[in-house]
C-alpha cells in the first residue's frame, strides 16, 4: 500500500471513531425529543397514532444505544463500525422525513427537516462524495411525501423552505469535511516532523557518544605520552610513530565527521552531475589506498575495461565513495590479503569493491547502510569506526541516481556500486596494484 493510500485509510479510521464517538449523544437527544413528543400527543386521541408510531423510532435508537459499545470494541478496520455509522445516518435522516410529513401534517409548516438534516451534516464527519448522493436520494424521497400529502397551496413553499434547508447541509457537510481533512494533514505533518526531529535528536546524541568513545582511547595514550615527556623520560622512535599513528586517527575520525556534514549538506543542495569515466577516480583512490595498506602488505588489483567508460556521477562524491569503501576493505583485510576493485557492465556499468576480510553478519545487513552504524565484526587493524562510512557512501549514490548493495555470499565482504547511467564497452585490462614496498606499479 502507498503512502497516499495509507494516509486516507487512517483519516477513514479517525472519521469512523470520531462519529461513533458522537452517536451516542445524538441517540440520547433524539431519543429526548421523541419521548417529549408521545408524551404532548398521547393523551389526545386525534393523535394517537402518531405516538404510537414515534414509540416505534424510540424503541430503534435505544437498540442503536444499546449497541454502540459492542461496535466500538471491533477492530478500527472492522466494516461494522463503518457499517453502523452509516446505518444511524440513513434512520436519522429517514426519521426527519416521517417525523415532518407526521407532524407537519398536523400541525402545518414546521423547519423539522430543515434542522435535522443540516444538523445530521454537523454531527457526521462524511466524505462528500457519499454523504451528498444519500442527502440527495433522502431529499427525493421527502419531496414525494410531501407532494402527496401536503395541501396543493402550501407545496411551493414548503418544498423551496426544505430544498434550502438541504442544499445548506450538503454545503456544511462538504466544508466541515474538508476542514477536518485539513486539519488532519496538519496533524499529521506535525507528528512527522516530531518524530523526525526526535530521531535527529537520537542520532545527535549517538554521535556524541560514538565521537566520546572513539576520542578516548587516543586522548588517553597521548596523555600517557605527554606524562613520560614531563617526566624526562627519552622517548623512543617507536613511542613517538605511536604517538603520530594516534594523531592521525583523530585526525581520521574528525575527518570522517567533516565528510558526514558535507554529505549531509550536499544533499540539500544536490549533487553536480556529469557523464564522466570513473576509471581515472578509481585509480587516484588507489594510490591512496596503497598508503594505508603498505604497512600489512595488503594488494590493491583494479580491473577495469581499457576503452572509454561514461556513467552519470558526481566526481567529488565518487571520490568519497571510493574512498570510504576501499578504507574499509583495508582495515578489515588481513595481512597479505586482497582487495578487489573490478568496473564491469551487466545490464548496466557497476562496480565491485571486495575483500578477504570476515564479511558482514547476516543480522548486520538490514541496517548497514544507517547512521551510526559499527557492525559486530571486529576489523583487522582494531581501528574503530564511526559508523558513518557506508552511510555516507550510500548518500552519494542516491544522489547520483545510483545505489550501493551488499553482495551476499561472496567471500569476505563486496560492495556493489550501480551507476545511473552508462554507455560504451571495452577489453577487459587488468592491472594489479601493490604495496610500495614489494612493486612499484605502472598500473592505473
Amino acid at each position: 500500500m502507498d503512502a497516499a493510500a495509507e494516509v486516507a485509510r487512517a483519516f477513514r479510521r479517525e472519521c469512523i471513531a470520531l462519529n461513533l464517538a458522537r452517536i451516542p449523544w445524538l441517540l440520547l437527544v433524539a431519543m429526548a425529543l421523541t419521548l417529549g413528543t408521545i408524551v404532548s400527543l398521547w393523551a389526545d386521541p386525534r393523535f394517537g397514532w402518531v405516538s404510537r408510531l414515534l414509540m416505534v423510532d424510540l424503541a430503534s435508537a435505544a437498540g442503536f444505544l444499546a449497541a454502540g459499545p459492542f461496535v466500538r470494541r471491533r477492530p478500527p478496520d472492522s466494516r461494522l463500525r463503518a457499517l453502523y455509522v452509516w446505518t444511524v445516518v440513513l434512520l436519522a435522516l429517514a426519521f426527519m422525513d416521517g417525523y415532518y410529513v407526521l407532524v407537519g401534517r398536523a400541525f402545518g409548516e414546521n423547519p423539522v427537516y430543515s434542522l435535522g438534516v443540516v444538523m445530521a451534516a454537523t454531527v457526521f464527519v462524511l466524505p462528500p462524495a457519499l454523504f451528498l448522493p444519500v442527502l440527495l436520494a433522502n431529499h427525493l424521497v421527502f419531496v414525494a411525501l410531501i407532494s402527496y400529502v401536503a395541501p396543493p397551496a402550501a407545496l411551493l413553499p414548503v418544498l423551496l423552505q426544505n430544498s434550502a434547508g438541504a442544499a445548506v447541509a450538503g454545503l456544511v457537510s462538504v466544508l466541515l469535511y474538508r476542514a477536518r481533512c485539513a486539519e488532519f494533514s496538519r496533524r499529521r505533518a506535525l507528528a512527522a516532523a516530531n518524530a523526525a526531529l526526535a530521531a535527529r535528536n537520537r542520532q545527535l546524541a549517538d554521535l556524541m557518544a560514538i565521537t566520546a568513545h572513539d576520542l578516548r582511547s587516543p586522548l588517553l595514550g597521548l596523555h600517557d605520552l605527554f606524562a613520560l615527556g614531563r617526566r624526562g623520560a627519552a622517548l623512543p622512535s617507536e613511542v613517538l610513530g605511536q604517538a603520530a599513528r594516534v594523531c592521525g586517527d583523530l585526525l581520521a575520525l574528525v575527518n570522517r565527521l567533516l565528510d558526514r556534514h558535507a554529505a549531509e549538506a550536499r544533499a540539500e543542495r544536490g549533487p553536480l552531475l556529469m557523464i564522466a569515466n570513473p576509471r581515472p577516480i578509481l585509480a587516484a583512490a588507489i594510490a591512496r589506498a596503497r598508503l594505508r595498506a603498505a604497512g600489512r602488505a595488503v594488494r590493491i588489483e583494479l580491473e577495469a575495461p581499457a576503452g572509454d567508460v561514461a556513467v552519470l556521477l558526481d566526481p567529488e562524491g565518487f571520490v568519497q565513495v571510493m574512498d570510504n569503501l576501499l578504507s574499509n576493505a583495508v582495515k578489515f583485510s588481513p595481512d597479505g590479503a586482497t582487495v578487489r576493485v573490478r568496473l564491469w557492465r551487466g545490464a548496466r556499468w557497476v562496480c565491485d569493491v571486495s575483500d578477504q576480510g570476515p564479511g558482514v553478519p547476516a543480522a548486520d545487513r538490514a541496517a548497514l547502510f544507517d547512521r551510526f552504524i559499527r557492525g559486530s565484526r571486529a576489523p583487522a587493524t582494531g581501528e574503530p569506526g564511526s559508523g558513518l562510512g557506508l552511510f555516507i557512501a550510500a548518500s552519494r549514490m542516491a544522489g547520483m541516481g545510483g545505489e550501493i548493495a551488499y553482495v551476499a555470499g561472496a567471500a569476505g565482504a563486496c560492495f556493489r556500486l550501480g551507476f545511473a547511467a552508462e554507455a560504451g564497452e571495452g577489453a577487459v585490462d587488468r592491472s594489479v596494484e601493490r604495496p610500495p614496498s614489494a612493486v612499484r606499479s605502472s598500473g592505473p
